[in-house]
C-alpha cells in the first residue's frame, strides 16, 4: 500500500505582541495617553523625533507609540491638524498630538501619538540589507497600497515628503500591509537623504526644500521601490555631492539602476517615477492606473544638449549647462571669472550652440561690467546668481551657500532661528532681490510665480524695518503660518494660535522676574502677523523713543488682544504689567493724581482686565486736565516768581529814586532859599 504523502506542517502563527508596558512615571497627554520617558522604543525612532512607549488609559490593550519632537525644529502643525484621527489607507494612523512637560528636555515638547506598527520597520537602516521583495509582491500587493496612500494624501492637499524604506512600516504582524510612516515631526523633507530627492530638490539645504509637489513624493517612492526590489540601497557610501553629479550626468534612472536587471514592468514603473523632468514624471493618477493593471508607454530619458567640446572650470571639464551650473554653485568665489572674461559666452555660442542663452547671459555680464567700482563685488555675486539660473532653470534659488526653493524659505528661516544659526545669507538673499531674479529667469510664465514674487517684495519691506513687529521675526511668522511663537517668554507653551498667547503669558507671569518686560520682538511680530485686527497704532507706540509711550504701547497691544479674544481676567499678566507702570504714573504732574493712581491701580490689577487698566492710565480727559493744570500752575508760578523777584529787586530801585528825588528837592530848596536871600538883600538896599 502506497504511503500517503506527508502533510507539510503549517508554521505556527507568530506570538502576538503585547503592548509595551512602560516603566517609571508617565507623562499624560489630555488625561488619556500615558507616555513613558523611561521606556524608549529605539526601533521606531525618527531622525528628528524619539519614540517612547505609550498606553491609552481608555483602552490599555492598544498598540501605541509616541514621538517626542525636537524643540528647535518646526513641526508640520497644519498637517497634524489634518491627519489627526483620520484613517487613511496606507498611512500610519495619527491618533492625537499635543504639548506636554517633558522631563528629559526640562521643558514643554510636542508629542505625536501613533498606532504602533506590529511588523516593525521595513528596512532598519539604509546601510543594512533585507530580503528583496519579489516582483509579484511589489506589483500586486505593495504598489496598490502605496498608490492608494498617496492618492488619499493628495486628496487632502498633503505631500508626505518623508517616503523612504526606513520610514515604511508593516502595520500587521504578518507583514502584509505596508504603510507610510511619520511625516509631521520635522519640516518637509528635512530628514530625507539626497538619494530620495529629485535633482533640483537635492541641491537645496535640507530645511529649505519645502513641501513642494506630489511629484517629489513619487520620485522618493521610485527610489524606495528600487531599494525594496534590490534589498539594499544603491550607491551605498556615495556622498551627496557625488550623487547629484551622477544624477545630472547620467539621469536618475540610469545612475541609480545602473547595471541591475529589472523586470519589464518594473522598468516602466521606475522610468515613470524617476523621470528628471517634473512635467514628464508620473502623477498620482498615472501611478494609480499602473497599479490597477493599465500599462503606460515607458518614458525615454531626454538627454540634455551636450557641448561639442567641454568647458574647463575648477580643474574639470563639463559638457552640459546643468553640470557646469552645479559645479559653479559649489565654487562660488571662482564662478564670476569665466563670465567676466567672456569665455562662458564663447562656449555657449560655439560649444553648446545656444545663441539665445548666450545673448541673455551676455546682457547680464555687460550690466555687471558697468557697475560702479564700489559695487563691483555685489554686481559679481548677483551676476553669478543670474547666470546659474539661466544655465539651469530647474535648479533652486542659489546665492552663495544658501539654496532653497521658493516655498522652502519659510521652513529654512524657522530652522535658522530655532537652531540659533546665522541668518546673514538668508537676509542678504531677500534684501538683494535674489528670489525676484529667479522668477525673472523662468522660461515659462506661471501666474502663481507672480503672487509669490509679490510676497517676497512685501517680505523685503518688512525686513528693512528694524522696529519691533518687523524684521526677520515678522518674516518668520508670515512664512510659517502654523509655527508656534518663538519668544523665550512663551516658547515652552507652544503657542500657535493668537488666542493662546495671553494665557501663556499669564502662566509665565507666575514664575518670571517681574522686572522683565512682557514684550519682545517675537511677541510683537507674532501679534502683528496672526492677529486679525489692525494694530499698527499700537506697534508704532511700541517703538516710541520715550519709555512711558513704549509701556503704554505694550499695554495697549496686549489689552487689544484681550478685548478681542479674552480671557476675561488675567491677574498675573496685569500684575506683571503693573510692575512697569511707574513711568506712566510719574508722567502725571499732579501729586494728588499720582497718589490717587497709586491707590486705584492695585484694584484694577487684581481684576486682571488689561483694557480697563489701559483706559485708566491713558485717560485722555485726565491727561488733558493734568496738562492744563500743569500749564496753569506753571503760569501762576511764573507770575508769583516775577512778583517776588520784583519785590526782592524793588528796594534798591526805591532807594535810587529817593536819592534822586532828594537831590532834586534839595536843589529846589536851595534855589528857593537863594532867591529869598537875594530878594531880602534887594529890599534892604532899596529901602
Amino acid at each position: 500500500m502506497a504511503k500517503e504523502p506527508e502533510k507539510k506542517k503549517e508554521a505556527p502563527p507568530p506570538p502576538r505582541k503585547e503592548p509595551v508596558k512602560g516603566a517609571g512615571t508617565p507623562v499624560v497627554l489630555r488625561d488619556r495617553y500615558q507616555i513613558y520617558p523611561a521606556t524608549p522604543l529605539f526601533d521606531f525612532d525618527q531622525p528628528s523625533a524619539t519614540a517612547f512607549a505609550c498606553t491609552d488609559k481608555r483602552d490599555p490593550g492598544r498598540y501605541l507609540l509616541a514621538y517626542v519632537c525636537k524643540p528647535e525644529l518646526p513641526p508640520r502643525v497644519n498637517v497634524l491638524r489634518t491627519l489627526k484621527g483620520q484613517q487613511l489607507a496606507g498611512v500610519i494612523p495619527l491618533l492625537d498630538w499635543g504639548i506636554v512637560e517633558w522631563p528629559l528636555a526640562g521643558r514643554q515638547c510636542l508629542v505625536v501619538i501613533y498606532a504602533r506598527p506590529l511588523g516593525g520597520r521595513v528596512m532598519p537602516s539604509l546601510d543594512s540589507e533585507i530580503k528583496p521583495l519579489e516582483e509579484h509582491e511589489l506589483v500586486k500587493k505593495i504598489m496598490p497600497q502605496l498608490a492608494q496612500s498617496l492618492k488619499e494624501l493628495s486628496e487632502r492637499g498633503i505631500p508626505h515628503r518623508a517616503i523612504r524604506p526606513t520610514n515604511l512600516f508593516w502595520m500587521d504582524e504578518n507583514c502584509e500591509q505596508m504603510v507610510l510612516g511619520d511625516c509631521v515631526t520635522a519640516p518637509p523633507a528635512y530628514d530625507q537623504p539626497v538619494l530620495f530627492e529629485s535633482i533640483e530638490v537635492g541641491m537645496c539645504l535640507p530645511a529649505a526644500r519645502g513641501s513642494g509637489s506630489y511629484g517629489y513624493d513619487l520620485y522618493a517612492l521610485g527610489v524606495s521601490i528600487l531599494i525594496l526590489k534590490l534589498g539594499r540601497a544603491p550607491l551605498k557610501g556615495v556622498e551627496s555631492e557625488s550623487l547629484l553629479r551622477g544624477k545630472i550626468a547620467k539621469g536618475s534612472y540610469s545612475y541609480l539602476v545602473g547595471d541591475e536587471r529589472m523586470p519589464l514592468s518594473m522598468i516602466e514603473l521606475l522610468r515613470g517615477l524617476l523621470c528628471d523632468d517634473p512635467h514628464e514624471r508620473w502623477s498620482v493618477n498615472d501611478l494609480e492606473l499602473w497599479s490597477n493593471g493599465r500599462r503606460l508607454s515607458p518614458l525615454q530619458p531626454r538627454q540634455e544638449k551636450r557641448a561639442v567640446r567641454g568647458f574647463a572650470f575648477a580643474g574639470e571639464e563639463y559638457n552640459t549647462c546643468r553640470e557646469l551650473a552645479f559645479a559653479m554653485s559649489l565654487n562660488w568665489d571662482k564662478a564670476h571669472v569665466p563670465m567676466i572674461d567672456g569665455s562662458l559666452e564663447v562656449w555657449l555660442r560655439r560649444g553648446i550652440d545656444n545663441k539665445e542663452l548666450a545673448d541673455v547671459a551676455t546682457t547680464a555680464i555687460k550690466n555687471a561690467r558697468q557697475a560702479p567700482a564700489a559695487d563691483v563685488k555685489l554686481a559679481e555675486e548677483l551676476l553669478v546668481t543670474r547666470v546659474l539660473m539661466l544655465l539651469d532653470p530647474l535648479a533652486p534659488i542659489r546665492y552663495k551657500g544658501f539654496s532653497a526653493l521658493p516655498l522652502g524659505f519659510g521652513p529654512a528661516l524657522a530652522v535658522i532661528m530655532g537652531t540659533k544659526s546665522d541668518p546673514k545669507l538668508f537676509a542678504e538673499c531677500l534684501l538683494r532681490d535674489v528670489p525676484h531674479i529667479w522668477f525673472e529667469t523662468r522660461p515659462e510664465y506661471d501666474p502663481a510665480n507672480s503672487q509669490i514674487d509679490n510676497l517676497f517684495k512685501d517680505l523685503k519691506a518688512y525686513m528693512q524695518q528694524t522696529a519691533l513687529g518687523y524684521g526677520l521675526e515678522r518674516l518668520l511668522y508670515d512664512l510659517n503660518e502654523a509655527l508656534p511663537c518663538q519668544s523665550p517668554l512663551v516658547a515652552d507653551s507652544f503657542v500657535v494660535e493668537i488666542g493662546e498667547l495671553l494665557p501663556a503669558l499669564e502662566q509665565t507671569a507666575k514664575r518670571i522676574d517681574p522686572r522683565t518686560m512682557p514684550m519682545d520682538r517675537h511677541i510683537a511680530a507674532f501679534i502683528a502677523c496672526r492677529f486679525d485686527f489692525n494694530v499698527e497704532r499700537q506697534i508704532t507706540a511700541l517703538n516710541a523713543g520715550h519709555q512711558e509711550r513704549q509701556i503704554i504701547g505694550i499695554l495697549s497691544l496686549l489689552g487689544t488682544v484681550q478685548w478681542k479674544l479674552g480671557p476675561e481676567s488675567l491677574p498675573g499678566l496685569a500684575s506683571w504689567m503693573g510692575a512697569h507702570l511707574g513711568p506712566v504714573v510719574n508722567g502725571f504732574h499732579s501729586r494728588a493724581k499720582r497718589r490717587e493712581m497709586e491707590k486705584e491701580l492695585p484694584k484694577l490689577v487684581r481684576a486682571g482686565n488689561l483694557p480697563e487698566l489701559f483706559s485708566y492710565v491713558e485717560n485722555h480727559d485726565e491727561r488733558r486736565r493734568d496738562d492744563e493744570g500743569y500749564l496753569l500752575a506753571r503760569a501762576e508760578f511764573a507770575a508769583s516768581s516775577q512778583e517776588a523777584n520784583e519785590i526782592e529787586t524793588g528796594t534798591r530801585r526805591r532807594t535810587d529814586q529817593a536819592m534822586r528825588y532828594g537831590h532834586q528837592a534839595a536843589g529846589m530848596i536851595a534855589m528857593m532859599l537863594a532867591l529869598t536871600v537875594i530878594s531880602i538883600l534887594l529890599l534892604i538896599r532899596f529901602l
